[in-house]
Protein backbone atom coordinates (compact mmCIF):
# COMPACT_ATOMS: atom_id res chain seq x y z
CA UNK A 1 0.00 0.00 0.00
CA UNK A 2 1.29 3.54 -0.70
CA UNK A 3 0.42 5.83 1.61
CA UNK A 4 0.07 9.94 0.13
CA UNK A 5 -0.27 12.88 2.00
CA UNK A 6 -2.13 15.31 0.58
CA UNK A 7 -2.92 19.47 1.70
CA UNK A 8 -3.12 23.01 0.88
CA UNK A 9 -0.53 25.22 3.33
CA UNK A 10 0.11 28.82 3.74
CA UNK A 11 3.83 28.55 2.68
CA UNK A 12 5.08 31.56 5.37
CA UNK A 13 2.88 29.68 8.79
CA UNK A 14 1.68 26.69 7.65
CA UNK A 15 -2.00 27.37 8.02
CA UNK A 16 -4.35 24.44 6.53
CA UNK A 17 -7.79 25.57 7.67
CA UNK A 18 -9.66 28.59 9.58
CA UNK A 19 -13.15 26.98 11.70
CA UNK A 20 -14.67 24.86 9.04
CA UNK A 21 -12.97 26.25 5.76
CA UNK A 22 -9.75 26.62 3.78
CA UNK A 23 -8.30 30.76 4.64
CA UNK A 24 -7.85 30.68 0.16
CA UNK A 25 -9.88 29.80 -2.59
CA UNK A 26 -7.23 28.09 -5.69
CA UNK A 27 -9.18 26.61 -8.11
CA UNK A 28 -6.31 24.49 -9.63
CA UNK A 29 -5.73 23.01 -6.44
CA UNK A 30 -9.21 21.54 -5.59
CA UNK A 31 -8.47 20.38 -9.59
CA UNK A 32 -5.35 18.51 -8.25
CA UNK A 33 -6.85 17.58 -5.36
CA UNK A 34 -9.71 15.76 -7.44
CA UNK A 35 -7.53 14.36 -9.93
CA UNK A 36 -5.01 12.71 -7.73
CA UNK A 37 -7.65 11.14 -5.00
CA UNK A 38 -10.64 10.74 -7.49
CA UNK A 39 -11.69 7.04 -6.84
CA UNK A 40 -9.08 6.33 -4.04
CA UNK A 41 -9.65 6.10 -0.22
CA UNK A 42 -9.07 8.65 2.04
CA UNK A 43 -8.37 9.01 5.66
CA UNK A 44 -9.52 12.03 7.44
CA UNK A 45 -10.28 13.38 10.47
CA UNK A 46 -14.00 14.65 12.09
CA UNK A 47 -13.60 17.85 11.42
CA UNK A 48 -12.15 17.64 8.18
CA UNK A 49 -15.19 15.00 6.87
CA UNK A 50 -17.11 18.21 8.83
CA UNK A 51 -15.96 20.57 6.79
CA UNK A 52 -16.38 18.49 3.65
CA UNK A 53 -19.79 18.52 3.85
CA UNK A 54 -20.55 21.77 5.59
CA UNK A 55 -18.45 23.38 2.30
CA UNK A 56 -19.98 21.15 -0.28
CA UNK A 57 -23.10 20.18 1.26
CA UNK A 58 -21.99 15.98 0.76
CA UNK A 59 -18.91 13.83 1.33
CA UNK A 60 -16.41 13.65 -1.95
CA UNK A 61 -18.44 11.74 -4.89
CA UNK A 62 -16.32 8.24 -6.06
CA UNK A 63 -14.00 7.81 -2.88
CA UNK A 64 -14.33 5.87 0.63
CA UNK A 65 -14.25 8.41 3.54
CA UNK A 66 -12.47 6.76 6.25
CA UNK A 67 -13.07 9.31 9.51
CA UNK A 68 -10.70 8.82 12.39
CA UNK A 69 -11.92 9.85 15.79
CA UNK A 70 -11.89 9.49 19.27
CA UNK A 71 -15.72 10.55 19.13
CA UNK A 72 -17.46 8.43 16.91
CA UNK A 73 -20.67 9.13 18.26
CA UNK A 74 -20.22 12.91 16.56
CA UNK A 75 -19.79 11.53 12.91
CA UNK A 76 -23.19 11.00 11.64
CA UNK A 77 -23.00 10.29 7.97
CA UNK A 78 -23.52 7.11 6.30
CA UNK A 79 -20.99 7.26 3.78
CA UNK A 80 -18.06 7.53 6.47
CA UNK A 81 -16.50 4.54 7.93
CA UNK A 82 -15.20 5.42 10.98
CA UNK A 83 -12.14 4.23 13.37
CA UNK A 84 -10.56 5.12 16.30
CA UNK A 85 -6.41 4.94 15.26
CA UNK A 86 -4.67 4.91 12.34
CA UNK A 87 -3.97 0.94 12.63
CA UNK A 88 -7.26 0.44 12.54
CA UNK A 89 -7.90 2.96 8.91
CA UNK A 90 -5.37 0.78 7.52
CA UNK A 91 -6.86 -2.50 8.53
CA UNK A 92 -9.94 -1.88 6.74
CA UNK A 93 -7.89 -0.65 4.09
CA UNK A 94 -5.89 -4.01 3.49
CA UNK A 95 -5.60 -4.50 -0.01
CA UNK A 96 -6.17 -1.26 -1.30
CA UNK A 97 -3.21 0.18 -3.65
CA UNK A 98 -3.07 3.62 -2.80
CA UNK A 99 -4.67 5.45 0.16
CA UNK A 100 -4.67 9.53 0.78
CA UNK A 101 -4.05 11.11 4.29
CA UNK A 102 -6.45 14.04 3.67
CA UNK A 103 -6.01 15.59 7.00
CA UNK A 104 -6.59 17.65 9.48
CA UNK A 105 -3.41 19.39 11.85
CA UNK A 106 -3.99 15.89 14.03
CA UNK A 107 -4.08 13.53 11.52
CA UNK A 108 -0.99 14.97 9.94
CA UNK A 109 0.63 15.60 12.58
CA UNK A 110 0.45 11.01 13.51
CA UNK A 111 0.71 10.64 9.42
CA UNK A 112 4.07 12.63 7.88
CA UNK A 113 6.57 10.16 8.34
CA UNK A 114 4.85 7.40 7.78
CA UNK A 115 3.65 8.26 4.34
CA UNK A 116 6.01 7.60 1.20
CA UNK A 117 4.69 10.66 -0.58
CA UNK A 118 3.87 14.41 -0.08
CA UNK A 119 1.44 16.14 -2.82
CA UNK A 120 1.39 19.65 -1.01
CA UNK A 121 -0.14 23.02 -2.06
CA UNK A 122 1.97 25.80 -0.96
CA UNK A 123 0.21 28.84 -0.88
CA UNK A 124 2.04 32.12 -1.28
CA UNK A 125 2.29 34.23 2.03
CA UNK A 126 0.49 34.17 5.63
CA UNK A 127 -2.67 33.29 6.06
CA UNK A 128 -4.49 33.45 9.54
CA UNK A 129 -6.26 30.47 10.56
CA UNK A 130 -6.76 27.60 13.75
CA UNK A 131 -5.54 24.55 12.27
CA UNK A 132 -1.66 24.14 11.00
CA UNK A 133 0.28 21.69 9.55
CA UNK A 134 3.29 20.04 11.25
CA UNK A 135 6.73 21.37 10.81
CA UNK A 136 8.63 19.44 8.00
CA UNK A 137 11.42 21.27 7.19
CA UNK A 138 13.85 19.06 9.35
CA UNK A 139 12.47 16.28 7.35
CA UNK A 140 13.53 17.36 3.98
CA UNK A 141 16.93 16.15 2.48
CA UNK A 142 16.89 13.71 5.39
CA UNK A 143 13.64 11.39 5.09
CA UNK A 144 11.88 13.18 2.15
CA UNK A 145 13.08 15.19 -0.81
CA UNK A 146 11.60 17.28 -3.50
CA UNK A 147 11.28 15.46 -6.69
CA UNK A 148 8.68 17.48 -8.25
CA UNK A 149 7.96 21.52 -7.86
CA UNK A 150 5.07 23.31 -10.53
CA UNK A 151 5.44 27.03 -10.18
CA UNK A 152 1.98 29.20 -10.52
CA UNK A 153 0.78 32.66 -9.68
CA UNK A 154 0.24 32.83 -5.91
CA UNK A 155 0.93 28.92 -5.31
CA UNK A 156 2.93 26.18 -6.11
CA UNK A 157 2.60 22.35 -6.18
CA UNK A 158 5.53 19.86 -4.61
CA UNK A 159 5.74 16.66 -4.67
CA UNK A 160 8.03 14.72 -1.84
CA UNK A 161 9.18 11.38 -2.09
CA UNK A 162 10.71 9.03 1.24
CA UNK A 163 14.59 8.51 0.47
CA UNK A 164 14.72 4.89 0.38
Amino acid sequence: MTLILIAALAETNRVIGDGNELPWHVPADLKRFKRLTLGRPLIMGRKTFDSLIEQFGKPLPKRRHIVMTRHPELVHHPVAEVVGSFEEALDLLAGEETVFIAGGAEIYEQTLTLADTWELTLIEGEHSGDAFFPEYAHLVGNQFRLTHADQHEGFRFETYERIT
